[in-house]
């Protein structure tokens, strides 16, 4: 072969090389999507199982707390704080009244719930509590009265410090509510206690934006009084399509319930606004404990 013919073989196998490259370009691009499509569908069944395992220490604690049924619940300083709530105080000891979290480390402290790692969402970037003491040195769980910090739980629970219950707040909650789910978002287009957006009809993109940012704001695991879970691809997914991540008035109800197409309101003073009222906390904005 001569030198120039050589040469253009060279020149050949180099374009097919840049062919090449940019064939597995495209599909890099095509499959990279799609394996984290599946890689977060895997940790969406993950987190629904955890929320499945609460779900069941849910009902045996419920089971021991015969014959009302009663939901794990912490200190409720009705005279002095009839509605809001705190979280993540007193790990140690020392825990304040109308601690949300405190009320689900009673599954914890009760033995229903022995791994750590189900509060966390695998989506999240949070860990599991260490069940250790002040010092770092492991401890039972009796010794400990709440996670450490907020990084140790992806999940929020609905609110039972408030005036607004007519009944315990028990398992016999309606079966559409929210007990336990991805964690609340929080809200920054707030007026008061108001929120101002997103409205249970506005489009898909400005809906996203009440979804838990778990999930990459797709949607969020719901559990239900009955230990069945579900994902809704929007917040409004309580009784009658109830915000979950809200309360439905800013005060108990004792007349006709507003609509629940409104997006509700929040707030740390704040909590459900009757039995069926749907509002979890605390929220990815809280900054207890950071």
């Amino acid at each position: 072969m001569s030198v120039a013919n050589r040469r253009r073989s060279r020149a050949f196998t180099f374009i097919e090389l840049l062919v090449l490259v940019g064939i597995i370009a495209i599909l890099v691009g095509i499959l990279c999507p799609y394996l984290m499509m599946i890689r977060e569908n895997n940790r969406r069944t993950e987190c629904y199982g955890h929320l499945i395992q609460i779900g069941a220490a849910m009902q045996a604690y419920a089971e021991a707390n015969r014959p009302l049924f009663l939901l794990p619940m912490w200190y409720y300083d009705a005279a002095h704080k009839p509605n809001g709530y705190v979280a993540f105080t007193g790990p140690d000891g020392g825990v304040k009244p109308n601690d949300i979290t405190a009320s689900l480390w009673l599954l914890v402290r009760g033995g229903y719930v022995k791994d750590l790692g189900v509060f966390i969402c695998p989506s999240t970037d949070d860990e599991p509590d260490t069940l250790t003491d002040a010092a770092g040195a492991p401890v039972s769980a009796l010794k400990r009265w709440n996670f450490r910090s907020p990084r140790n739980l992806s999940y929020s629970y609905d609110s039972p410090f408030t005036d607004g219950f007519s009944s315990p707040f028990s398992s016999d909650l309606n079966y559409e509510c929210a007990i336990v789910a991805d964690k609340n978002p929080g809200f920054d287009n707030v007026s008061g206690n108001e929120v101002l957006g997103p409205a249970r009809d506005a489009p898909p993109f400005e809906l996203a934006k009440g979804n838990s940012p778990n999930h990459q704001r797709a949607g969020q695991n719901v559990l239900h009084p009955s230990g069945d879970v579900e994902f809704f691809a929007t917040p409004y997914c309580g009784l009658g399509n109830d915000n979950i991540y809200t309360a439905i008035a800013p005060r108990r109800l004792t007349t006709s319930r507003p609509s629940v197409d409104d997006p509700g309101f929040v707030g740390t003073d704040i909590g459900p606004a009757y039995n069926n009222d749907s509002y979890l906390v605390p929220t990815a904005k809280d900054d207890w404990g950071k």
